[in-house]
């Protein structure tokens, strides 16, 4: 299986906190990929040996490697972590997917004949073919739509995103742009109750950005926001240290703090 063909699992996967293995078999300009998790090939078929040394790197956590007839084998164990789909060939687009290649996210690429490889240097998945973006969008795909500007393309991805249920679906518009793409979503036929329940436009966070890398991560920060379940309010209103105060004039609060944040980028 492709890349791309993949990625609906992968997103499944993650949201449901599974750990599971990519196997990839290279052999001449052909790969190959499928998943393995809870002890069983997801898509297609795997030699037993080869099934045996996944549960190996998902057992010690670390990447297997290894010369096969005609090719290479490498199998990579991985943590649950949040997949997103990034349509789109702009400069937005590009700082999203970096962005979030470096918080440790698995991101894909789709455009339309648009998308330069080496403009998105970490992304697991690319596709020029806007229809592949029907295979690669489940119920729990998070897709940002991102063409500053707009695209002729946007309305299809966006129609492809809501007709498939997508969690999150994203577009980067202006207010006036947001309303024209939700008129022509109810125009074929979305119900305007599925696209207040899933549509996020204008996208983003309002943070005041202005650049196109304070705009990819006011996007994020929203993205983040779904995954996790904040509120979207400063922490200093959420966890006042005000209300402490009187304690830690007391010496009733000590210099300690037990809290150790996880990092999905350097797993």
């Amino acid at each position: 299986m492709s890349s791309c063909e993949i990625f609906p699992l992968i997103s499944k996967l993650s949201a449901e906190g599974k750990r599971f293995a990519i196997v990839s078999i290279y052999k001449g300009d052909r790969l190959e990929r499928t998943l393995v998790s809870d002890g069983k090939v997801l898509l297609g078929s795997l030699d037993k040996e080869i099934i045996e040394l996944a549960l190996e790197a998902l057992e010690k956590g670390e990447v297997i490697q290894k010369d096969v007839e005609g090719g290479k084998l490498i199998i990579e164990p991985i943590e649950p972590r949040p997949a997103i789909i990034v349509v789109g060939s702009g400069i937005i687009a590009k700082f999203i997917a970096k962005l979030a290649v470096d918080m440790g996210y698995y991101v894909a690429v789709v455009g339309s004949g648009d998308v330069k490889e080496e403009d998105f240097v970490g992304v697991y998945a690319i596709s020029n073919d806007l229809n592949l973006l029907e295979q690669m969008v489940s119920e729990d795909s998070f897709v940002i739509v991102a063409n500053e500007g707009g695209k002729p393309y946007d309305i299809d991805a966006l129609y492809i995103a809501m007709k498939k249920k997508a969690r999150f679906v994203g577009l980067l518009a202006s207010q006036k742009r947001a309303a024209l793409m939700i008129s022509l979503l109810m125009k074929r036929n979305i119900p305007l109750e599925e696209i207040k329940k899933r549509l996020h436009s204008p996208l983003g966070l309002d943070i005041g950005s202005k650049t196109s890398e304070e705009i990819a991560l006011s996007i994020l920060s929203e993205v983040v926001l779904e995954l996790r379940g904040g509120t979207g309010k400063r922490l200093q209103e959420v966890k006042n240290p005000y209300l402490l105060l009187d304690d830690a004039l007391a010496g009733k609060i000590e210099d300690k703090c037990m809290f150790v944040p996880k990092s999905l980028s350097q797993q």
